[in-house]
């Protein structure tokens, strides 16, 4: 899989909430959970560091909230590695009740706390910057003797009972310092003490309520860990991908970090029991119920009353140490509660209480591909009232792939070895879809299984396998049932392969009466006020169905026809061939197969095994298969794997696993309810999902590249725009990629007002950051002279000028001050503005002067400021033209990419509605020759209809304003 967003703010309201489909991906965890969380600062890199944690180039997106990805511990083959991913804290302050949720929610759901800070000035002042660990013993409590009247007003016995009793339930503390100057001294102490962090710190002086005091007292194992810059240039390095244009040094750091956050035990909690997926799943919604009520979070009493109700978790006990089995789940609650015992190193044993569940597939982290599953998982099923409802916990694995999805479903009748060839399909000889090997329908509902691509022209890509229930089950008996499994087949996969037993005659036909119905179960288009003309829908199919591949099993005829040999394909086609006279429920098939799926193809197997072998066909090596049937699977195989195509939607939009997973959700509830599913409406709908999400990229993005460019504050207005035009460049690159039929551009027009708002921000905090530091120069350069003035050193003759010479000195020594920002000249006016009753004052009592000077320096000073007033209103006046320049530049860079994007549209349209002609055009001619002179004419109408379409092209307009 790929990571996913776990913890998000509600946008209305800022609170923190949990995303269901990522709690479904841990709770098919049913092994013991390290889990890694790392936090910190923005722009620090923390992203990139668990990136090369796992070898990947780049996984996690740096984007807002807590993000987590599921993978197969590297070392531990019976433990999953969860990493979690969180936004980082800004240098300003934010919203820091949300920034101390998402800190108390790493600390409480991880088994190892990473805290991620850049080398800059003083380490000490890097880990007090951590303020939020102060909250911890306030809003934390082991256990609940304490009144909960005055769970946040702890007295102080019983909160240093309380910060007892977390150090011992908290996580191990990782700090790793980024971007360091060789220190071998320094590095030798640490790797002498094993990275104890404390070694490489002088012990805090500050106050027991200081975030340094704080992590010395709640958090017993502390270690730290140094990183010289990943480039080894001072560069922060989050650019590169290749693993090979890292520093050497910073590889090695990486590779000691690795090695000790990973050999360290797995994720407890209060009396020392590891817990499963589910567990930590259900234990983080109740942590963040309890702080969007900002109610405190018991940590006995949830810990008890989930082991009560959850039945089903695969919940470890602490080690018996006389060796004796562990006890069971009752007899543990019942004798044993929730009390803290001493963490241990060792492993805890697990007690399988819940079936093995489908997890992600066991390969090394350097080499893991998203989407890969292991197992085959059951993704939309018969509920016990006989509704289809779709399995949450491989929605949510659909849901976590990002990448686009080739999607291949088969269907057919019940037993027709449906399953043994999505087997061959996934490579796999054993194991896999399940098989039945009797007379009864084995496969129920729609099962998928996510695999990495096979093929090197669809590296990057997830191939998703779909294995449907087979129609015409007779124990079944629901025939509408039927109708409804296969029209979810036709709406979710790129390729449909039919499979069938013994040849394509009458018999075979008659049981495709599955197509004849699509008109009832599938629309393309919504109903306009006049209502749709019937046959509309289904001329449209065309453009957005499948390809079709028959799959003929067991076949044993010879491909000859009037004395000469055809091809699989040409068979198909002959045995589609329309005749006058036919009977309806022979000719229908036939005509829809054809309308519908003008893609075909057909290939056809011998039986793979002798009868008696066929009922353990999965168990049998390849050697004992008819070489025959091995030969015909190889060219199946190798067809659907070159030239089944990426799934897309009307328009040409490539599908991802994650709109794969929305889509399945409209489909069913639409039939649920009672509808037929549309699928312009499904459309339209995920259209809204996805453009909400791509401005959030885009955000994220505008974010990420903000961090790494821009450090304020910046010499001038311009420099800062042309930084912010770079980022709001890449912001709409990430948008336009994602986002799709945006066609009154209402979410790009929310991207670009936000962008706005930030950009004016951004200006806000370049002048006051440049604002305040300025202030600091002055007020430390006058410094002496403020007390010559307290002293009265210039209210003697000649003082005036005195006073004068030492303003000019120190306006020089200001001058030469750097990084002063824009604000450097309007700062000093003021401040020399705010001393001009003082000089008024000197003068005025400067007896070395004659009243004709006093007057002539009055004058000379009334100057001066007017004339740095004129010079400050000039700038000002000239940052108001850049700014409405740069409003300008936003608008056309905004025009340019949605303009390039609306052409790329245009385009996938055209060659969309050619592809279509060309098909329409085919048909007529083959049923011009069949003598269907009617249906000539109303195809000949679709393609008037289609030419005027393609003609006439409805243009989106370019609204944005």
């Amino acid at each position: 899989m790929e990571p996913v967003c776990l913890v998000e703010s509600v946008p209305s309201s800022g609170a923190l909430q949990v995303n269901p489909a990522a709690l479904g991906l841990l709770r098919v965890l049913a092994r013991p959970l390290h889990v890694l969380a790392i936090f910190g600062p923005c722009g620090t890199g923390k992203s990139f560091l668990m990136d090369r944690l796992v070898g990947q180039g780049e996984g996690f997106p740096r984007s807002p909230g807590i993000w987590v990805w599921c993978l197969p511990h590297p070392t531990q083959p019976d433990q999953a590695l969860v990493l979690l991913d969180t936004e980082g804290f800004p240098e300003q302050e934010g919203d820091e009740t949300k920034l101390s949720h998402l800190f108390l929610l790493n600390v409480l759901l991880s088994s190892v706390f990473v805290y991620n800070t850049r080398s800059e000035g003083d380490p000490q002042r890097q880990l007090d910057r951590l303020t939020y660990v102060r909250d911890l013993p306030r809003v934390v409590r082991v256990l609940d003797e304490c009144s909960r009247e005055n769970s946040f007003l702890l007295s102080s016995e019983c909160s240093r009972e309380n910060s007892f009793l977390l150090s011992s339930v908290l996580p191990d503390f990782v700090w790793c310092l980024r971007d360091v100057a060789p220190d071998p001294c320094l590095d030798e102490v640490l790797e002498a003490t094993d990275h104890e962090l404390d070694s490489a710190l002088s012990s805090p002086q500050d106050s027991e309520d200081s975030p340094s005091s704080c992590v010395q007292r709640l958090f017993p194992c502390r270690k730290l860990f140094r990183f010289c810059s990943p480039r080894g240039d001072g560069g922060h390095g989050e650019q590169l991908s290749p693993a090979g244009q890292l520093h050497p040094m910073f590889q090695e750091q990486v590779g000691r970090f690795k090695d000790y956050a990973l050999s360290r035990s797995p994720k407890t909690v209060v009396g020392n029991r590891a817990v499963d997926g589910a567990f930590l799943a259900d234990f983080l919604e109740r942590i963040v119920d309890l702080l969007s009520r900002d109610e405190p979070v018991f940590l006995s009493e949830i810990c008890n009353g989930l082991q009560q109700e959850g039945s089903n978790y695969s919940v470890g006990y602490p080690v018996d140490p006389m060796g004796g089995a562990p006890p069971s789940r009752a007899a543990a609650s019942a004798a044993q509660p929730s009390v803290l015992e001493p963490k241990r190193e060792h492993m805890i044993p697990l007690q399988a209480s819940r079936p093995a569940l489908p997890v992600l597939a066991k390969v090394a982290p350097s080499t893991a591909q998203p989407g890969a599953m292991e197992k085959p998982m059951c993704l939309i099923e018969n509920s016990l009232d006989g509704e289809l409802q779709l399995n949450q916990a491989a929605l949510a694995l659909l849901q976590s792939v990002r990448q686009p999805v080739v999607v291949v479903a088969i269907a057919g009748l019940y037993r027709t070895g449906k399953s043994y060839l999505m087997n061959r399909l996934a490579g796999k000889d054993q194991g896999g879809f399940s098989l039945g090997s009797t007379i009864q329908s084995h496969t129920k509902g729609i099962w998928m299984w996510c695999l990495p691509h096979p093929h090197p022209c669809r590296a990057g890509h997830t191939l998703v396998l779909l294995d449907t229930e087979g129609l015409g089950d007779v124990e079944k008996g629901d025939t509408k049932n039927d109708t409804w499994i296969f029209a979810l087949a036709v709406l979710l996969s790129g390729t449909l392969v039919y499979n069938s037993l013994g040849t394509i005659d009458q018999h075979a036909l008659e049981q495709l009466h599955y197509v004849t119905e699509l008109t009832e179960s599938i629309k393309v288009k919504a109903a306009g006020e006049g209502g749709r003309q019937e046959g509309e829908d289904s001329a449209e199919f065309v453009r957005f169905f499948p390809a079709f591949v028959w799959a003929v099993r067991d076949f044993t005829l010879q491909l000859q026809l009037d004395g000469r040999e055809i091809t699989e394909d040409e068979y198909l086609e002959n045995a589609l061939k329309r005749r006058q006279g036919q009977p309806k429920k022979l000719d229908l098939p036939k005509k829809y197969l054809r309308q519908y799926f003008p893609s075909r193809k057909c290939f056809v197997f011998d039986r793979p095994a002798p009868r008696r072998d066929l009922a353990r066909l999965d168990e049998l090596p390849e050697a004992a298969l008819s070489p025959d049937f091995l030969e015909q699977a190889q060219r199946f195989c190798s067809h659907i794997h070159q030239h089944a195509g990426t799934k897309t939607l009307p328009g040409g939009h490539v599908v991802t696993g994650t709109l794969l997973g929305n889509l399945a959700v409209t489909y069913v509830d639409a039939i649920r309810s009672g509808a037929v599913p549309c699928m312009e409406s499904a459309v339209l709908a995920l259209a809204q999902i996805e453009n909400s999400a791509a401005v959030g990229e885009a955000m994220a993005a505008y974010e990420e590249q903000l961090g790494r460019r821009v450090a304020l504050p910046t010499e001038s207005v311009q420099e800062l725009l042309e930084l912010h035009a770079q980022c709001e460049r890449e912001a709409l690159r990430a948008f336009m990629a994602r986002a799709f039929k945006d066609e009154e551009q209402q979410y790009q027009r929310q991207l670009k007002d936000r962008l706005d708002s930030k950009r004016a921000e951004l200006c806000c905090q370049n002048e006051q950051v440049s604002s305040d530091r300025c202030t600091a120069a002055l007020l430390e350069l006058s410094q002496e002279l403020e007390e010559r003035v307290c002293k009265g050193s210039y209210s003697v003759p000649g003082g005036y000028q005195r006073l004068l010479d030492d303003q000019r000195e120190m306006v020089e020594k200001y001058q030469l001050v750097p990084e002063k920002g824009i604000m450097a000249a309007e700062m000093l006016q003021q401040f020399l503005k705010s001393k001009e009753m003082v000089a008024q004052a000197v003068l005025q009592t400067d007896q070395s002067l004659t009243d004709r000077q006093r007057e002539i320096e009055v004058e000379r000073a009334r100057a001066e400021a007017a004339e740095q007033e004129a010079q400050l209103s000039q700038e000002m006046q000239a940052r108001t033209e850049q700014l409405l320049q740069d409003q300008e530049r936003s608008h056309q860079e905004h025009v340019q990419q949605l303009t390039a994007k609306m052409e790329q549209d245009r385009r996938q349209l055209l060659a969309e509605q050619e592809r279509a002609l060309a098909l329409k055009l085919q048909e007529q001619e083959r049923l011009l020759r069949e003598g269907f002179r009617g249906e000539v004419a109303q195809l000949e109408q679709q393609l008037q209809n289609l030419r005027k379409e393609r003609s006439q092209p409805r243009r989106s307009r370019c609204i944005i304003c």
